[in-house]
């Protein structure tokens, strides 16, 4: 395989078709912040710059130019939290939300995840990661409603412990670390 240069995944744009409404949602519900916001100086669509950290000046671009009702082209957008402490504050957010559709959890060997559709039907994910890999895809049902965090932490890692791989994360990613090294997609830690 040829070297390939590094290059680490920034953020993603999306075409959209209220701007003023998908700003408001992710910045109301979801946390994030307006950077910037504007047409290019030879014209063309409006542009919103979204961030929710300081480091880094935007995530989600949202750009004016997406036919209403037209398909979402993206699969998902997978945002990561910090604890499902965190996650369970998220769902209580997103149920109490009028445009939020399709809430549903699922735990992936890797990650509990909350999914959801945005007003314009884009599929979101928010997610913490556990600290275990079994082979994806996986999906173990999981419930906030019934659950609680540490009954939830149990019942996933009695379900992926019998799954085939099942390892540490740490496990796994000292594996992919070294096999990435070799191939020469990684430039390594640093």
């Amino acid at each position: 395989m040829p070297y390939v240069p590094y290059a680490a995944l920034s953020h993603v744009g999306i075409l959209v078709w209220d701007l003023d409404r998908m700003v408001d949602f992710y910045c109301r519900v979801l946390g994030f912040s307006v950077s910037d916001r504007g047409r290019p100086p030879a014209g063309g669509p409006e542009i919103a710059f979204l961030s929710r950290d300081p480091t880094e000046h935007h995530q989600i671009v949202f750009q004016e130019g997406r036919e209403a009702g037209t398909k979402s082209q993206i699969a998902q957008l997978s945002l990561k939290m910090g604890s499902l402490s965190e996650m369970r504050t998220m769902h209580a957010i997103l149920r109490a939300e009028n445009e939020v559709t399709g809430i549903s959890t699922r735990a992936h060997g890797i990650a509990w995840s909350l999914y959801f559709k945005d007003p314009e039907l884009n599929v979101v994910e928010t997610f913490v990661p556990t600290p275990w890999y079994a082979h994806a895809p996986t999906a173990v049902a999981f419930d906030f409603e019934t659950q609680s965090d540490e009954e939830i932490f149990a019942s996933i890692r009695e379900a992926v412990r019998t799954l085939p791989g099942f390892r540490s994360y740490a496990e796994w990613r000292a594996e992919a670390a070294a096999r990435m090294l070799e191939s020469g997609t990684w430039p390594g830690p640093g």
